[in-house]
């Protein structure tokens, strides 16, 4: 418990720090003042920006505005949603009405919550020194500053660990009320279905405890009541994300044509639609796969939809934010970077990964497009 305890608090300060400077610098400089006043939400919704803009920039400016507001039918905030939202408006009544700083404060708190469990897990399965190098991985990589922004990574990463950790436990009442819960979080939670029938499957499982499989099915359903109570019309998700890039939807996965156009398509290191670093960690996602099936099927099941799904039905739009949130990618990748003969190697990776957060950092608080 003591090395946990040194682990953790070693790994987590240096990364809270080392982002805290990085943010400090990076919001002195220039706003991106086109995107602000051309975005379809920000933060705050009306006048010029201010120090709160930097810090609610793109999705987080939606989540904010709906924590306030709810969803009003023919708003574009109406592609996002529910869970994320409804706890910062829970979170504010303890920050005196200021969603931003619930936010803040419930993102940072679950992201912390989330790298407990997470080298927990690992080090249970594959010992101290994997544990703490698929931490390490997970905090440099290039996106994992929305674990600190109001984006709903922390809570998602939290809530899958959970469900993993008191699965392999045979815990069911916790895995049960996650499993309803993912679905109101991120579109891609409903596919959580897929490892809990394996395990279900593989663990020989009376009939009475595939009944849990409704979880996940209740849950989405959930969301449409959700939509359809507030709007009017349970599809009004469906019909905000038509006005997004690259319109994102299940058809778009049997369109192969499109998908290799989207594939192909790299003009730039971080761009929206061109992005090069999402082409890049797709490829990496798709080569790791095999590894991660032998690791663990019950996390392959999980696993393969959550870094397969969004790619082919957004095109890559925000791929690395996906990525990032499919945990036994950094537990193959520490293992595979810890077998290496040079122990540079590993750390050579780290410093590459932690400059393209920095650089992200400052793409993100000067409201250019930062995934």
């Amino acid at each position: 418990m003591t090395h946990f305890n040194d682990a953790i608090r070693r790994v987590a300060l240096v990364h809270r720090v080392t982002l805290a400077m990085v943010v400090l610098v990076a919001i002195t400089a220039q706003m991106n003042l086109g995107q602000f006043r051309s975005a379809s939400a920000r933060w705050p919704e009306t006048g010029d920006p201010v120090l709160s803009s930097k810090l609610a920039t793109w999705d987080s400016a939606h989540y904010l505005v709906l924590s306030e507001e709810g969803y009003e039918a023919g708003s574009s905030s109406c592609a996002f949603f529910p869970l994320w939202p409804a706890a910062i408006h829970a979170v504010s009544f303890l920050t005196f009405g200021r969603p931003l700083v619930a936010g803040l404060l419930l993102a940072n708190a679950l992201s912390l919550a989330a790298i407990c469990v997470f080298y927990r897990l690992v080090e249970q399965h594959f010992g101290e020194v994997t544990g703490q190098r698929a931490l390490i991985l997970l905090l440099a990589f290039p996106s994992a500053y929305f674990f600190s922004f109001p984006y709903t990574e922390s809570l998602y990463l939290t809530m899958v660990l959970v469900f993993f950790w008191k699965l392999e436990r045979n815990q069911h009442f916790w895995p049960c009320i996650v499993a309803f819960l993912m679905p109101l979080t991120k579109a891609i939670g409903v596919f959580v279905v897929l490892p809990l029938a394996w395990h279900l499957f593989e663990q020989k499982k009376p009939w009475r405890y595939w009944l849990l499989l409704l979880a996940p099915v209740l849950g989405y359903a959930a969301y449409f009541g959700v939509m359809y109570l507030n709007t009017g019309n349970a599809f009004e998700g469906f019909e905000a994300q038509k006005a997004y890039p690259y319109s994102p939807s299940i058809k778009n996965m049997f369109d192969c044509g499109g998908f290799y156009r989207a594939l192909v398509n790299t003009h730039s290191l971080g761009g929206m639609m061109d992005s090069a670093l999402d082409r890049f960690l797709f490829i990496l996602f798709l080569a790791l796969l095999p590894l991660v099936y032998r690791l663990n099927k019950t996390w392959f099941f999980y696993t393969l939809p959550a870094g397969l799904v969004p790619a082919m039905t957004s095109y890559f739009m925000s791929y690395r934010r996906y990525i990032m949130v499919c945990f036994p990618i950094f537990i193959v990748l520490a293992q595979l970077l810890t077998n290496t003969k040079s122990r540079w190697v590993f750390w050579y990776y780290v410093v590459l990964l932690a400059m393209l957060q920095i650089w992200g950092v400052t793409q993100f608080v000067t409201f250019n497009w930062a995934g």
